[in-house]
């Protein structure tokens, strides 16, 4: 039996725009304040999910989280009817303002923590949502979250509420989870990536906590032989790799990384090494990008390791890399795909333009969860979710027809806005719910 990773994604929110709340995020921080394209960045997600569905991948889409998020206006201490509050958090806190409106939570590599029914003592495919507290704006998605994995996964599928224990339990997801394995229904090996601990970055707040790492593998049933743990190197955060997965990727057995990815990690990943070998029978193929090659401040407005690795229908095809359009147009980076393909690591390199998410840090990866299943429980998945030409028409028609063209908080002053905003999110949820 094999398994397939399915890739979910969100739409992009008819609010997405430029808050600059990411924690530790340089392009978050540098486009803060720029007006914002919704319909844009919708129409461009929805493009890269047509891309990887017609590679023969099964991709399962998300109706964006309600926007603005009024019970958030509440519980922070404004009161009234809900045009009430609004008015209150524009006149009076704009970083309330913007969390409210965030459409973060397009970036569904940080929904939760993923580990296939193979891998785990308890025979069931396993999901924790991430809580995401170490951001305001994010910490406000769990919730809906969990509701829409739920109804969205099969019904084997157990989907765990998002740890408790505030900032010692840090935790944004598969952005900083690796699963190394095969295509085969054999168990996988994990790697877990913290920031926290000695020694610490010297300019920005490490997102994900070693603690948490462990209460999700704990959780999920993991067995200790096959789950590792990796520091992120500080100088990595510094530079803006506020997620792992900025730095490094994997697919089955290749394992893709900055050499300032990880702190003092050789002893670690020999042993990864090892225990690949015994599993699989060949070895584990690990790709170092070194300085020399790109920097690491290259990498990181680049985004080369943010590309999202996919295995096509066609199964005697190498794997496709689907890059983020900064990496064709950055030289160092675009050689180093080149020589990948050259060497057949990948069948194909496919560029998109998601130029709206990577404004707000967000590339092709952060874009998608892979869910790893068999068959069977992929054919489980509610109809209504799953990707078709008939429902990308539609998605796109309520897009073009409902998104603003350009967005900034302050245009929810205008009720007009905020009620084509609401109807848009309306008929998306209509659209996904069958």
């Amino acid at each position: 039996m094999t398994l397939i990773e399915v890739q979910v994604d969100r739409l992009v929110g008819p609010t997405h725009h430029f808050g600059g709340l990411g924690v530790g995020n340089l392009a978050s921080q540098q486009h803060a304040g720029q007006i914002s394209n919704p319909q844009a960045a919708a129409l461009q997600g929805l493009d890269k999910m047509k891309r990887v569905a017609q590679l023969g991948v099964p991709q399962v889409i998300l109706a964006p989280q309600p926007r603005p998020d009024f019970e958030f206006f509440k519980r922070v201490g404004f009161d009234g009817t809900e045009t009430e509050r609004l008015r209150q958090a524009i006149q009076s806190d704009f970083r309330v303002l913007s969390a409210s409106l965030s459409s973060s939570a397009m970036w569904v590599a940080n929904a939760a923590t993923v580990s296939a029914a193979v891998d785990n003592r308890y025979g069931v495919t396993s999901l924790t949502v991430a809580n995401l507290v170490a951001s305001l704006h994010r910490s406000i998605e769990p919730d809906v979250t969990y509701a829409d994995l739920r109804q969205s996964m099969p019904p084997g599928v157990k989907v765990m509420p998002h740890l408790f224990g505030g900032a010692e339990m840090r935790d944004e997801g598969a952005a900083n989870h690796m699963r190394l394995g095969s295509s085969q229904n054999i168990a996988g090996i994990h790697v877990f990536v913290y920031g926290d601990g000695s020694p610490a970055p010297q300019q920005r707040w490490p997102r994900q906590t070693r603690a948490a790492c462990q209460a999700i593998a704990r959780q999920h049933g993991l067995h200790p032989a096959d789950t590792f743990y990796l520091k992120q190197h500080p100088d990595a955060i510094d530079a803006g790799a506020f997620h792992n997965d900025v730095v490094a990727a994997s697919h089955h057995d290749l394992m893709l990384y900055h050499e300032r990815a990880f702190h003092n990690a050789d002893a670690t990943l020999a042993a990864i090494d090892q225990r690949y070998q015994q599993r699989f029978g060949r070895p584990l193929r690990r790709e170092v990008v070194t300085s020399e090659q790109l920097s690491l401040d290259d990498s990181v407005s680049a985004y080369l390791f943010n590309s999202q690795i996919v295995s096509p229908g066609d199964t005697s095809r190498a794997p496709v890399l689907v890059g983020p359009a900064q990496v064709r147009r950055h030289d160092q980076a675009n050689r180093i795909v080149t020589d990948w393909c050259d060497r057949q690591l990948f069948s194909a390199a496919i560029f998109v333009d998601l130029d709206q998410s990577m404004a707000g840090g967000g590339g092709p990866a952060c874009l998608r969860l892979r869910v790893p299943m068999t068959p069977v429980e992929m054919s489980q998945i509610p109809e209504s979710v799953r990707w078709s030409e008939s429902l990308d028409q539609r998605l796109r028609q309520i897009i073009q027809e409902t998104y603003p063209t350009e967005f900034a908080p302050a245009h929810l002053i205008d009720a007009s806005t905020l009620s084509k905003v609401i109807k848009a999110q309306s008929a998306l949820r209509d659209a996904l719910s069958g």
